[in-house]
């Protein structure tokens, strides 16, 4: 079972347990033991707060996913994760105690008197419970790493990696690895370029390929990580591994050269106490990556429940001007290069490239009917793919997606190409907002431009903008053919 499936999996389980185990501990703490004398009340059932149990596991475990507790924290820091919890128990024990204080609030309010503030009517049953949330969610992540690095000790649930360079950097790489299990990173072995080390022996492990074969090695070998052993002196070495593994989901990192540090322009993660620089690492906090989601489904449900009538209609006035499907399906990229079929309303007439062949549309397009310049005006045309939004391929806001064919081309002609891969797809985006539809290889050009901005500043509140100017550009009709 994949290490990441396993970690959040019982986490999950783990998390439920301590919020439930809080809250009864708490209530037996001050209304059962004799720790609190004051409020001992031995007619409090337990079976009584087995309703607020359940509401109030549900909003720790909505906490905790969106404050990004369900990452991959096996390979962090266990203080670094034990601060999140506590600040995110600490905001959510406070916001109880402004909820249970309301009543005390509303009086204040009425009558200006600050003494009903405090008042020990809940405070001490609410404190009791943050004190025991914030000892057993904490405790019991503790717990589920110290069982994790107990496996990754005896090989169990590792991450297997490949070392980039069969040399002596790459070698004492794979000593800090043996050196340190309990980080559960296994080497599958080596990658170099040069043709004369495939298939040899280099410090105790196979020299498995080159380059061009990482895809197959990768797949073979079950392959989740890449490290780039030595110092990349140059863009151009660089480009040459990530044409060849960009689009996989892999997490690729290098060893920095001393400007890499000090300018900080890629992230940096310690790994057995090595400083090593993630290449295109994900930019979008997890909470926000969760949120995004929410935002896709709610968005989509909406959009195609509250607007049925004018889509079908859109769909019945496709087929009286022209024959044909109201609504055609292609095969396109999406994120880390899988493949999906997308869904549009036609607004081309049928067959349109059987003699051309596949290519960008053009200003006056022969192939678009007179209708279908109207639903591409309005973009009318994109709302089917609201269903590829709900089915996950795709996003309200992402870069373009692109026909296989083209992302192939794309990817020799345009360096960094490969970054744009790794975001999900999206219905609008800051390239299409910025700039018109595709027309040829150097509009692409300069929407990969506006991609690779969005990618280095993905956030809520840019997604936000997006839609808000797309919104502007269907009512426009800016920047449509």
């Amino acid at each position: 079972m994949p290490i990441r499936l396993i970690e959040k999996s019982t986490t999950f389980l783990f998390d439920i347990l301590a919020i439930n185990v809080a809250l009864f501990t708490s209530i037996w703490l001050r209304y059962k033991s004799n720790f609190f004398p004051a409020s001992f009340d031995p007619s409090i059932s337990f079976s009584s707060y087995f309703t607020p149990a359940i509401i109030l596991t549900v909003i720790w475990i909505g906490m905790f996913f969106f404050t990004g507790l369900y990452r991959d924290w096996y390979k962090e820091s266990r203080i670094d994760e034990a601060f999140v919890v506590a600040r995110t128990v600490i905001l959510g024990v406070f916001f109880l105690l402004v909820i249970t204080s309301a009543d005390q609030i509303r009086i204040f309010a009425q009558t200006g008197d600050a003494r009903i503030l405090f008042t020990p009517t809940k405070l001490p049953i609410i404190l009791t419970y943050g004190s025991c949330m914030l000892f057993f969610s904490i405790a019991d992540r503790l717990i589920i790493h110290t069982f994790l690095v107990f496996l990754f000790v005896k090989g169990i649930a590792v991450n297997r990696v490949l070392i980039i360079g069969a040399n002596e950097s790459g070698k004492n790489l794979v000593k800090d690895l043996a050196s340190y299990p309990q980080h559960g990173y296994k080497v599958s072995g080596y990658i170099d370029n040069d043709e004369s080390l495939k298939n040899t022996d280099f410090a105790g492990f196979k020299v498995l390929g080159t380059y061009e074969d990482i895809p197959q090695i990768v797949k073979k070998e079950k392959v989740s990580g890449l490290i780039i052993g030595h110092t990349i002196t140059s863009a151009e070495e660089a480009f040459k591994i990530l044409e060849h593994c960009g689009d996989l989901r892999l997490i690729i990192y290098m060893v920095p050269s001393l400007m890499d540090v000090i300018s900080g322009q890629l992230k940096t993660h310690q790994i057995f106490g090595v400083p090593l620089l993630v290449l295109l690492q994900d930019h979008m906090p997890a909470w926000e990556a969760q949120i995004k989601r929410l935002m896709d489904i709610v968005v989509s449900v909406c959009i195609l429940t509250l607007g049925a009538p004018v889509w079908l209609l859109t769909a019945l006035l496709i087929r009286l001007t022209s024959p044909g499907k109201a609504i055609y399906s292609q095969v396109r990229v999406g994120q880390y290069g899988k493949t999906y079929t997308m869904y549009k309303f036609r607004s081309m007439y049928i067959d349109a490239e059987k003699r051309s062949g596949p290519q960008w549309a053009t200003k006056n397009d022969p192939r678009i009917t007179p209708f279908g310049r109207f639903v591409r005006k309005t973009r009318l045309d994109e709302i089917p793919q609201f269903v590829n939004v709900l089915r996950g391929e795709m996003s309200l806001v992402g870069p373009r997606p692109e026909r296989p064919v083209f992302v192939e081309k794309l990817k020799k002609e345009i360096p960094w190409y490969v970054r744009r891969i790794k975001m999900k797809p999206g219905i609008t985006g800051w390239a299409q907002v910025k700039h018109k539809y595709d027309e040829s290889l150097e509009d692409v050009k300069q929407k990969v431009i506006y991609d690779l901005y969005y990618f280095e500043n993905m956030s809520i509140l840019l997604d936000i903008k997006i839609l808000i100017r797309t919104i502007l550009v269907v009512f426009t009709g800016k920047g449509a053919n």
